[in-house]
């Protein structure tokens, strides 16, 4: 364990992994739109319903964990990240730049159109903010070489706007292809830096 670390009790990793794919399953079983019940999830998952409020306040924060799962399935087992989602997104961005979070919502359309009716709240806005300005400030797989400085209200405008063009392209019919979202991406964040230094 690297200095920093915490140790993460594995009981809360297994509880979050089993709460996971509850969800998963149950959305994938049903039709678009459907309210899915916070105890029906714990149900399916096998666990109390105050297990469940024991590590999600509401269902649309184990949406997000569960999008993000999904997200990062090529990446890192659920067994493994469950117990901290936000942080191994954020990993995979850093070692992996966007591009496969990009490519990820697309390939199984259907499924992430019906977890996206499930209300988030603020917290997925909070995760895809801290992704993205990581991709910005920290990745090394981008081909340009160059990090984005933005801070605040230009981060808070750049990364509202990438929100915005990553969930249009991610239910358009025929999204742009990724090199060219990246590109657009990149452009918007430089043309909003260049905006903030002059």
């Amino acid at each position: 364990m690297e200095a920093g670390e915490q140790r993460v009790d594995p009981r809360v990793t297994r509880t979050r992994a089993a709460l996971i794919r509850a969800l998963t399953a149950l959305v994938s079983e049903s039709p678009k739109g459907e309210t899915i019940a916070m105890s029906t999830v714990a149900d399916r998952a096998g666990l109390s319903r105050q297990a469940l409020h024991n590590h999600y306040s509401n269902v649309g924060d184990l949406a997000t964990d569960a999008w993000i799962s999904r997200l990062l399935s090529d990446w890192l087992s659920l067994d493994e990240a469950a117990a901290n989602l936000d942080a191994a997104l954020i990993e995979a961005v850093r070692a992996r730049g966007i591009e496969p979070l990009l490519a990820a919502g697309r390939e199984d359309r259907a499924f992430f159109e019906k977890l996206r009716a499930i209300p988030r709240g603020e917290r997925v806005a909070e995760v895809i903010a801290a992704a993205v300005t990581a991709w910005l400030t920290e990745s090394d797989r981008d081909p340009t070489g160059s990090t984005i400085a933005l801070d605040g209200d230009a981060r808070i405008f750049t990364i509202g706007g990438m929100v915005a063009l990553v969930s249009t392209w991610q239910t358009a019919d025929t999204p742009p292809p990724i090199a060219q979202q990246i590109a657009t991406l990149r452009a918007f964040a430089t043309g909003a830096a260049a905006v903030t230094t002059e």
